[in-house]
């Protein structure tokens, strides 16, 4: 048993990697049954609390034949399987995001990552979403160590084409996409921030055929050079003027987040049309959405979202930043690596074993990545879906009634799988789900610990004579 299930999604993923020897593959599920059953932020000598399971691990990470790469391709060939047993043919969401990683105390050399002296090195992530927005897994992992002699160096870069520079990272990613989507007849739809906003990302999607969607980091022009040269006002034809000044804008009423990541629901301005930029090899549309007010005191929140998918009335419109919406799931998930698995904490002394490391949790990351969704959209999934021992079931029903808080019951219904979730986070301190939100993973832990030893008791009493 687990926080959440091991479900068919996660168990192809785990198939899908092939170390090449069966007492490898013995040694990698016995070192995933100890990371399920306990919490994954722990050290490694704290998961694995005896000296051959210790040894056993660090014997995995440390093969030869083993790398990052045995951990990713696996996930890759699982998401191809478990896409084609899927009965539909909608279009998925790949969401690309990067990430930094912080390894200042430590005495290995792993690169810069913002300043000369910073230790550490960037993860970028290409994470699937099914077409309800459910987290499936990882399709694309990429580490990138930005070397020191390269520091500084910035200006000499300018001048080479992107498959030479770190932002050739989205071009990979849309390169996994596109194998996928040859794999399994089925269409993604990539979603990048500003960073994405580049020619050779957006020419790349166009030629390939994928659908994008990037918020415009750049206010590009509608007009050539040549036109630009025979207009006194060339500001009228960039984006950031066009889009706000077309006529009857739509008003519609979105959900928004504010820098700290917290929800709330504004009115907005939305407008939208097709335009060829300077550049882009084909004509693409453009939507602009702006909050009307701002309540916090803060700028009206703004986006301008660039995008080749089919925009042909207001509906079309709307779906754009609702999908593009979407992209915060890689934000949870970064919280579900760095927290829920403490990626940064790990000690290793070479850079091979600690990325290999990485790899690994990944798919822990993921599993704690969909118990959160689960539990906050479809939380009304049984909860015997996740805790399939019948014993432990009855151990949970019985704390409920000393654990939850009326606020609880009324939040959630019985026996489901946020119903789960609050009641581990009640046992683990967390003071509710109405003035705090959803249990972090350190209490939803520290609940299930707790949890796990009352089940030792409840076992011995009803099995003693």
């Amino acid at each position: 048993m687990g926080i959440f299930e091991t479900s068919r999604c996660i168990a192809l993923q785990m198939e899908g990697i092939k170390f090449g020897h069966f007492y490898r593959e013995s040694r990698y599920n016995r070192v995933i049954s100890v990371l399920n059953s306990s919490n994954p932020s722990l050290s490694f000598p704290e998961l694995f609390k005896n000296q051959h399971q210790l040894k056993a691990f660090y014997r995995l990470i440390n093969n030869e034949s083993i790398n990052h790469s045995t951990f990713i391709s696996g996930y890759q060939a699982g998401l191809i399987n478990y896409s084609k047993e899927q009965s539909n043919s909608e279009p998925w969401v790949l969401v690309q995001d990067t990430m930094l990683t912080d390894y200042n105390s430590r005495n290995l050399d792993l690169g810069y990552t913002q300043t000369e002296q910073s230790n550490g090195f960037l993860l970028h992530h290409g994470l699937l979403l099914d077409e309800k927005y459910v987290p499936l897994g990882l399709l694309h992992q990429q580490v990138i160590h930005r070397e020191r002699k390269e520091f500084g160096k910035a200006a000499q870069w300018r001048t080479k084409p992107t498959s030479e520079k770190e932002s050739n990272k989205w071009l990979e990613g849309i390169k996994t996409g596109i194998h996928f989507s040859k794999e399994t007849n089925r269409h993604l739809i990539h979603v990048m921030d500003r960073e994405a906003d580049i020619v050779a990302v957006i020419n790349k999607c166009i030629v390939e055929g994928q659908c994008f969607i990037i918020r415009a980091r750049h206010d590009r022009s509608t007009l050539t050079l040549s036109e630009k040269d025979k207009t006194d006002t060339p500001e009228f034809f960039r984006i950031y003027q066009l889009l706000p000044a077309l006529p009857n804008p739509l008003t519609i009423t979105r959900t928004l987040r504010n820098e700290k990541g917290k929800e709330y629901r504004a009115a907005c301005d939305m407008n939208y049309c097709s335009v060829k930029l300077r550049d882009i090899d084909k004509e693409i549309n453009c939507v602009w959405i702006k909050e009307q007010v701002a309540d916090d005191g803060h700028a009206p929140a703004e986006w301008f979202l660039l995008t080749n998918c089919a925009v042909k009335d207001e509906k079309d419109a709307e779906q754009i930043p609702e999908i593009y919406s979407k992209r915060w799931t890689v934000e949870d998930f970064h919280k579900c690596y760095k927290t829920g698995c403490s990626i940064e904490k790990r000690q290793f002394d070479s850079r091979k074993a600690l990325t290999t490391s990485i790899g690994l949790l990944a798919i822990i990351a993921i599993v704690l990545l969909r118990s959160r969704y689960i539990a906050k959209h479809q939380h009304d999934t049984p909860f015997e879906i996740i805790v399939t021992d019948k014993a432990e079931q009855e151990l949970a029903r019985r704390l409920a009634d000393k654990y939850l808080m009326p606020i609880d019951r009324q939040l959630c219904e019985p026996h489901s799988a946020l119903w789960w979730l609050l009641l581990l986070g009640r046992m683990g301190g967390h003071q509710g789900l109405k003035s705090k939100g959803l249990p972090g993973w350190q209490t939803l832990w520290k609940g299930y610990s707790f949890f796990q030893s009352l089940m030792i008791g409840f076992t011995y009493a009803n099995n003693s004579p």
